[in-house]
């Protein structure tokens, strides 16, 4: 758990919060008595895309802080009219909420007589989507009572409570009754998507209700946490069983850290990912299925849903992305296919690091909908999601095919995913007879291995002055190529020497990376156009001329010189050498060798290195890493060639 903030303590830190939250749209103002962010004045009924009609309905929702951008993100046109926020994890007071109510309901207030085709200003509806959580419904309650008893605004409530995590299926043995219920997740930010969307629109304050009710009773969600969150001020004093190891996961994990339903040692994110699915999935056991696969043809088809990753705060976007790759994966192999994918961080446990997946049952919602003798409204769960809003947290694409997604689709008449468009063939035809020979192949075997018996030395040298990635970059390249050579996939012998120096520059972008892994591929690509474009059979002066034309490409996008401590103080003495002596390797490898030991005197101006400070003690600085895997690789070039068949 990371207990280390910017703020050392929440006094005064929600208010802030709320404060920068509104100075990100321009339609909202706070209170800042009762915490609450509400829309204001005219900019309210103005109009979002080709919905002009006011709203007649208000939206509010809120909780307590600490699940930013939750609710003050999700405030403005096409979300919510108003949210309000307690202290970290505590739940707002009655009084704040009823505070809440009024501001929405007051705000920018239309109401619209069909019958006369007027329009009069007064108080909206309500709808308060509430978290199930005792503290909210208590909260939200009173202060529902209150506004009721106070006003002749009507007001109804929709409860969120789709953690299927505490659900334990009714045909488990050990199954109790419990009067808590599910816990409400992130699925309450697509509650309070939908039902903003439809209050857009212009919907009553009837059919909101049967909707939102529809909603989350087709809602399923199930979170897991790596670690608890830590909140600013606060000491970390989690006792030894709430300790997580390094190992370990809590699936159910709540919002406010709460312990997780089930404690378990990490066996991979695939194992993981479908253990949350299967809760999903028999989150109604018993009782009916959350989710209807097809099993063949003829029979009714598979449901379509809406798939829901939330970040919980803590994990990178890096891993969410696979993460939400690997769920769609696992939903395709059961033949479900979502209508709508989201991610992001929706509704936050401070720094918790974990996810939570949510499934919304759309065609169970159609279902209900088409079932109800008072549901009389056009608009789809896909066209609410679908539509505008200037909530600035909500994150999602705006615009989607009529017929779907399919991600993985071929286009059609060009490429699929695992193709690469290839560039056109020269227009002129290449003479060459001369291909690529048993040397030249041993050679870069050698200086592969060069390579890799200075990978610990890379990665030292770039520790200290760097990111500590150098040997494993250069140990990568190496490593391919060697299993290129070793599986025997692409018969190098029959390769002039420009097509494998383009070759060998494809594997080190992809394999490599990075800076280095670019500058090389440039540098050879540079090469073997030099040497393409050469009629005669090559020679020692071809290739050095072919090495300066490989500098001088990479000069058009590096200002890196000799003196500047990169692997050009290694690779520009090498190629210099070369050309005035193409006969003379080992002359060459000398001078790159003198080239990559200045470094050590050298000071940084490019890359990393340049504004990292050396650590304290080390006073006599090695050599550039990036050098120092150049001279590796030439002295094993230099080694293959020397030794004869």
């Amino acid at each position: 758990m990371s207990t280390k903030h910017i703020y050392p303590s929440s006094d005064g830190l929600v208010l802030k919060a709320l404060r920068g939250a509104v100075a990100l749209n321009p339609s909202l103002k706070i209170h800042s008595t009762s915490k609450t962010v509400y829309t204001y004045g005219e900019s309210h009924a103005q109009d979002i895309g080709q919905f002009t009609s006011p709203p007649c309905v208000a939206i509010i929702s809120g909780g307590g802080a600490g699940h930013e951008p939750a609710h003050a993100g999700y405030t403005g046109r096409g979300m919510l009219s108003a949210s309000v926020s307690g202290d970290i994890f505590a739940s707002p007071s009655a009084k704040q909420i009823l505070q809440a109510i009024y501001l929405a309901s007051s705000s920018g207030a239309i109401a619209y007589d069909a019958h006369h085709a007027t329009e009069t200003y007064g108080w909206k509806d309500v709808v308060v989507i509430i978290n199930n959580y005792t503290g909210d419904r208590l909260n939200f309650g009173l202060a529902i009572e209150k506004a009721l008893a106070s006003s002749l605004m009507k007001v109804e409530s929709v409860v969120v409570a789709d953690d299927v995590s505490l659900l334990q299926p009714i045909s488990e043995p050990r199954s109790r009754k419990s009067l808590v219920g599910a816990r409400g997740l992130a699925g309450n930010i697509l509650v309070c998507k939908i039902l903003g969307a439809l209050v857009q629109r212009g919907a009553d304050i009837a059919h909101v209700k049967i909707l939102g009710d529809a909603v989350v009773q087709n809602l399923a969600s199930v979170g897991v946490g790596l670690d608890h969150c830590h909140v600013p001020g606060r000491e970390a004093h989690l006792s030894g069983t709430m300790v997580m190891s390094e190992e370990e996961c809590e699936i159910g994990l709540g919002l406010h850290n709460e312990p997780g339903v089930t404690r378990k040692k990490m066996e991979g994110p695939d194992k993981l990912v479908a253990d949350m699915l299967r809760l999903i999935l028999r989150s109604k056991d018993g009782i009916g299925e959350f989710l209807h696969v097809a099993s063949g043809e003829g029979g009714r088809p598979t449901d379509d849903v809406i798939l829901f990753l939330n970040n919980l705060g803590g994990v990178s976007q890096l891993e969410l992305a696979a993460v939400l790759d690997e769920v769609l994966e696992q939903l395709a192999s059961m033949g479900v296919h979502p209508l709508r994918v989201f991610s992001s961080s929706y509704m936050t446990s401070l720094n918790a690091p974990g996810f939570s997946i949510s499934i919304l049952n759309i065609s169970n919602i159609e279902n209900s909908l088409n079932a109800s003798s008072t549901w009389n409204n056009t608009a789809t769960v896909i066209d609410l999601l679908d539509d505008p809003t200037d909530a600035v947290a909500w994150v999602g694409a705006r615009r989607w095919p009529a017929s779907g997604h399919a991600r993985d689709a071929e286009e059609r008449g060009r490429f699929n995913e695992n193709e690469n468009p290839r560039a056109p063939e020269p227009s002129r035809i290449i003479a060459r007879t001369e291909v690529v020979s048993n040397w030249t192949v041993r050679s870069m075997r050698s200086a592969c291995e060069y390579v890799l018996l200075q990978q610990e030395a890379l990665t030292e040298f770039d520790t200290i002055l760097g990111d500590g990635d150098c040997g494993n970059t250069f140990g990568a390249g190496a490593r391919a190529i060697l299993s290129l050579l070793d599986n025997g996939a692409v018969n190098l012998n029959e390769m002039p020497a420009f097509e494998l120096v383009e070759f060998l520059g494809n594997i080190l972008e992809d394999q490599m990376g990075g800076t280095i892994g670019a500058l090389f591929a440039i540098f050879l690509t540079a090469v073997s156009t030099s040497l393409r474009a050469s009629e005669e059979p090559t020679t020692p002066q071809h290739w050095g001329t072919a090495l300066i034309a490989g500098l001088m490409a990479l000069r058009k996008y590096t200002p890196a010189k000799p003196g500047d401590r990169t692997l050009v103080d290694a690779l520009e003495p090498f190629c210099a050498t070369l050309l005035q002596d193409g006969s003379n390797i080992q002359k060459a490898v000398d001078a790159a060798r003198k080239g990559a030991e200045d470094t050590r005197s050298m000071e940084a101006v490019l890359g990393r290195a340049a504004y990292v400070t050396p650590p304290k003690g080390v006073e006599i600085l090695p050599p550039d890493p990036g050098a120092w895997g150049v001279l590796a690789i030439v002295e094993g070039l230099c080694k293959g060639l020397s030794e004869v068949d």
